[in-house]
């Protein structure tokens, strides 16, 4: 019989009738991001592995159709999770959750007691520089190095695109080894329309400081900041620095547009390396 992706990665995925499923202290709904200030988008992202910090023998089950990862028992307090990718679709992202204690609260003269909340976050994901780019997509591929040829992990890429008719920006970040994947869905016209010309759209970048970067050089996974927000990361002096990017196309050319410009080609996928000092 064929093995199935969610046996292959060890997932419990028997659906048990509602009133036989024990209350999951813990509910993470992963779904691939789209652009900042956009929803996730469906479906939820299935065959992902989580692991709580320091909690051993802590197993997930993820439900096939709702894309939920569920956590039976965990122990309360602020637990980190890492979600991580084995087929490398998507880039690992940690996220940090407050798990409350079991017991309900106390009742009062004027409430009776209630029962605890449990956490269900969201997590968006970017997609990694392994997955097949969509036919019809606009993207951009390619490594980000440092001045000694090294790639460079963690480093914020920022384009200002557009998205329904509006302005939208997108914001992704460089895998382990530098390797990146821009996803611009707002740019691409359609597979039956004629190719739009070339155009230029704003482009920052921002590295990890020295001591972020050290940390991510001695274990990528822990250092990985938890609740990394795209917007957010950029005012963050203490985990990113503005940095200057130049582009080199696959021969080595460097690319005629000006710091600060990112050629696109609409409905194509692009390679772009960058250096960075």
């Amino acid at each position: 019989m064929p093995t199935s992706d969610a046996q292959r990665l060890g997932w419990t995925t028997a659906r048990l009738p509602a009133a036989a499923l024990p209350p999951a202290i813990l509910q993470i709904r992963p779904l691939r991001y789209t652009a900042e200030g956009h929803p996730g988008a469906l479906p939820p992202v299935l065959g992902l592995r989580a692991q709580p910090a320091g909690v051993m023998g802590a197993r997930a089950e993820q439900d096939p159709q709702s894309g939920l990862i569920r956590f039976q028992d965990l122990p309360p307090g602020n637990r980190r999770v890492l979600l991580t990718d084995p087929e490398r679709r998507f880039l690992p992202a940690a996220i940090t959750v407050a798990i409350p204690s079991r017991l309900p609260t106390r009742p009062t003269m004027g409430a009776a007691a209630a029962q605890p909340e449990w956490p269900r976050p969201t997590v968006l994901l970017r997609p990694g520089p392994g997955r097949a780019v969509p036919a019809g997509m606009t993207a951009v591929i390619g490594t980000l190095r440092d001045a000694a040829g090294h790639g460079l992990p963690l480093a914020l890429l920022v384009v200002e695109s557009v998205m329904e008719g509006r302005a939208a920006r997108i914001v992704t970040w460089t895998a382990e080894d530098g390797g990146f994947a821009l996803w611009l869905p707002g740019e691409a016209p359609g597979l039956d329309a004629a190719a739009p010309p070339p155009v230029e759209r704003a482009f920052a970048l921002h590295r990890p400081t020295a001591r972020l970067a050290a940390a991510l050089a001695a274990d990528f996974a822990a250092a990985l900041p938890a609740d990394l927000d795209g917007s957010a990361a950029e005012s963050r002096p203490d985990l990113f620095q503005p940095a200057v990017a130049r582009l080199v196309a696959v021969d080595g050319t460097p690319a005629a547009a000006p710091p600060g410009r990112l050629p696109i080609r609409p409905a194509r996928t692009q390679r772009w390396d960058i250096t960075t000092d």
